[in-house]
């Protein structure tokens, strides 16, 4: 017991002295380090019907940043900046450019449209904050998709030095994960994105010879959670008390086991995902940080982690295709917290309420998804969105923007009002999200927002429901979130759970 204790102390002093070399390291690198960020940015100026996709990805290198900026229009044929002309990188789609910016000041440009009849350069101003950009919504407002290793990879278990394989675990539904068994409880994830994580049971230790292996040694007691869509996860097995500190504040969790363990102090605020609180991280001996793929856009946090010797695992499961795949995840989280069982039982509940729907006839009912930015555009998702795939399983149609791939896996789609009236106009129930933007008080305060929404089909029969501001707190919740859709589809319920009727 003494030499275990000893051991402790060593590796705090360890720890908290690579954490001062690190941050002695960084500390003529300016306010912001180089590496890709995924930044927040305001448009202003012109006729106010233009927008910009935000967050963007902006570059540092060298102290110099760049953003590589999508309009909301293709008609942009050349921008100014500092008087110097950039040219489209792209040829089809909305232009895009990558120009140079400073950060969280606003700038002045031009872009030429040729929108109208003769080209006309427009003056506007960009502003630029990735402090801004840093509050995870966890539905995944900025959308990687580079870098993705092939799906089938993860079903080759990995040659561990030393270990037996066994077998490798059967997924009902989630494609981008995969956990390979060996021998005396060892395991290995591996995700599609390439990475293999070996878990090490309690006392075990750790193969020699590994390569491009992210060792998590349990007990995982400690955890940093900067994903905060995994807390609903480890909520459902009783697991929560293993987590330490916490990737957002208190009053921006929906899930009351979060908050009530942040009110007795078991659980700290450690700092966004992307401004860890690093010697809080130290002082507390974190066991793993589970992240989102947007720590992928701030490399020098995953990066300096790692060196305080803190294993970073990555939560890919909103690239599931499949809504139950996302809640698949959970046994990863069960694996951890050795709470299998209950993962289980969790998991097969959500299931439950699913296949109760699959015999049922489609209602041929229209279902719209949307919320309206400060821009006045509308915010929507694809038609290959998880979301989307929960409509058509509680027996709707989901309507998705013209000219979008039906089935591609997509983020969050901006398209003018227009647009939408097009394509949603007779849509026999409308979903306001408003876990993106505040839903409008009432009907009359809808239709006050444009005066076109009083001749949507769902609007003139009452049919407008809005997202519980919770909702994508609760992937571990997927049955119960299709089961409220079916019940709204199908008239057998006037409020549930995560949706409200506008009134």
């Amino acid at each position: 017991m003494k030499i275990k204790q000893e051991n402790v102390i060593i590796n705090k002093i360890r720890n908290i002295m690579m954490f001062l070399l690190i941050s002695i390291s960084l500390s003529g690198c300016g306010s912001i380090s180089d590496g890709e960020y995924a930044a927040s940015v305001t448009l202003t100026g012109g006729s106010g019907r233009a927008s910009i996709d935000s967050p963007c990805k902006v570059t540092v290198e060298n102290g110099k940043a760049t953003a590589d900026i999508v309009w909301s229009s293709p008609n942009y044929d050349y921008m100014i900046v500092d008087g110097k002309r950039y040219e489209p990188v792209n040829e089809e789609g909305n232009s895009e450019f990558i120009i140079p910016i400073t950060l969280e000041k606003k700038m002045k440009v031009q872009a030429d449209t040729v929108a109208m009849s003769t080209p006309h350069l427009i003056d506007y101003e960009l502003f630029f904050s990735v402090k801004e950009s840093e509050k995870e919504n966890d539905e995944e407002t900025y959308d990687d998709t580079a870098d993705i290793a092939d799906k089938a990879l993860i079903a080759t278990p990995p040659e561990i030095p030393g270990l037996t394989y066994i077998e490798t675990d059967k997924n009902a539904y989630a494609d981008c994960y995969a956990i390979h068994r060996y021998e005396d409880d060892y395991a290995v994830i591996s995700v599609y994105d390439g990475r293999n994580y070996l878990v090490v049971p309690e006392g075990g230790t750790v193969p020699k010879g590994l390569k491009d292996v992210t060792i998590i040694q349990k007990p995982v007691d400690r955890i940093y959670l900067a994903a905060s869509s995994a807390m609903c996860q480890f909520d459902s097995i009783g697991a929560v008390d293993k987590i330490t500190l916490s990737g957002i504040e208190r009053d921006n969790w929906y899930i009351d086991a979060a908050k009530e363990n942040m009110d007795a102090g078991t659980l700290e605020y450690g700092g966004k995902y992307s401004a860890p609180d690093y010697e809080r991280i130290v002082a507390k001996d974190i066991t793993l940080a589970v992240e989102s793929t947007m720590i992928l856009h701030t490399p020098k946090v995953m990066e300096k982690l790692e060196k305080l010797g803190v294993p970073v695992f990555v939560d890919r499961s909103s690239y599931e295709s499949d809504p139950f795949g996302r809640c698949e995840w959970i046994k990863i989280y069960g694996l951890l917290s050795d709470k299998e069982d209950e993962a289980k039982r969790a998991f097969d509940e959500q299931v439950s309420f699913g296949k109760a729907l699959e015999n049922m006839d489609a209602t041929g009912k229209k279902i719209a998804f949307f919320s309206i930015n400060s821009k006045h555009l509308i915010n929507t998702r694809g038609g290959g969105d998880y979301f989307s795939k929960m409509i058509e399983k509680a027996g709707g149609e989901y309507l998705a923007p013209k000219n979008v791939d039906s089935k591609a896996h997509s983020a969050n789609l901006s398209v003018s009002m227009e647009a939408f009236y097009d394509y949603a106009k007779d849509a026999d129930i409308l979903i306001y999200n408003s876990t993106i933007e505040d839903c409008p008080d009432s009907l009359e305060a809808l239709k006050s927002e444009d005066a076109i929404f009083a001749d949507f089909k769902a609007v003139k029969s009452g049919d407008v429901w809005y997202t519980d501001k919770s909702l994508y707190q609760f992937t571990d919740r997927s049955g119960t979130i299709i089961k409220d859709l079916n019940d709204i589809i199908t008239g057998n319920a006037d409020d549930t759970e995560f949706f409200h009727r506008l009134r």
